[in-house]
């Protein structure tokens, strides 16, 4: 089974790997634009072939799997429903966010090529083919997006060995749970940090005395920034909508302090305790 891979980033390369891992038939045809990327791959035995073009190997591909940065997914989709592709072939993407993908995948769907969008909850903050690791998928939430049963059980099928918590939704659903769970969560630890940045001018100790609070919160605010601007971007209704609500709160707790109301400074925290406790029962 030739399993073409285009992007061999953290989240291409791992998948990969735990593809190959796990599948004995599993010929991995790694694409990257890296050529030292593809060297790499080849010097650790991750892909079998390799390439910088993925329509030149496209053709012979029985699965194919897209782990680019989202806006290359949608231009590779697009290109894609004009290729010669085997009837058989499957494929599925890795991105962040799905409504934009599937809308760039209908056309392949109508001509009738099977296309499942993906999209894992895992990867770290590391970035390239050195970063791989066989097992971060392990156990994951890996949404799945399709109204087609057997193609969402063929990709169930190829990725059986990852022992990961499929989930089937719609685009509309992913896109406005992941604009809660990872956009914004990224825009405010990368406000934090850029609004700290205002501050070293007069406290340049201040990186010093971080302590957990601010470590934690502010872990992914080094996140690569042409990786979230594409995400952003092609959520941008859904993560405008998170970004409301947010704002709402931070002013419901500004007005708070205005005004100097203990009762209502108390309930805003009394309000977050008790509803992260009820969160963890499902973390």
């Amino acid at each position: 089974m030739r399993i073409v891979v285009n992007g061999l980033g953290e989240m291409g390369a791992s998948l990969a790997l735990a593809i190959k891992n796990g599948q004995e038939n599993a010929e991995i045809i790694g694409v990257d634009l890296n050529v030292k990327t593809l060297q790499r791959a080849k010097e650790i035995g991750l892909a079998d072939e390799v390439n910088t073009d993925l329509f030149a190997v496209a053709p012979t591909a029985d699965v194919i799997i897209l782990a680019t940065p989202i806006h290359i997914i949608i231009d590779s989709l697009h290109k894609l429903s004009h290729a010669d592709l085997k009837s058989t072939v499957l494929i599925t993407d890795t991105g962040s966010t799905k409504k934009q993908v599937m809308d760039a995948a209908d056309e392949l769907i109508k001509n009738g090529t099977s296309f499942v969008g993906g999209h894992a909850m895992a990867g770290t903050a590391k970035a390239g083919i050195d970063a791989l690791d066989a097992h971060l998928y392990d156990s994951a939430p890996y949404f799945l997006v399709s109204e087609n049963q057997a193609d969402l059980d063929r990709l169930r099928n190829l990725l059986s060995s990852l022992h990961l918590n499929f989930v089937e939704t719609t685009a509309k659903k992913h896109d406005e749970m992941m604009a809660m769970l990872s956009d914004l969560p990224h825009i405010v630890a990368a406000s934090l940090v850029n609004a700290s940045s205002l501050t070293l001018a007069n406290h340049p100790e201040l990186p010093q005395y971080a302590a957990g609070g601010f470590k934690d919160t502010t872990r992914i605010g080094g996140a690569d920034p042409q990786m979230w601007t594409d995400i952003l971007q092609t959520n941008r209704d859904a993560t405008l909508e998170a970004i409301e609500l947010y704002q709402q709160q931070i002013d419901t707790l500004k007005q708070a302090l205005i005004n100097n109301n203990s009762t209502e400074i108390f309930d805003f925290f009394a309000a977050s305790k008790q509803t992260r406790m009820t969160m963890e029962e499902d973390f």
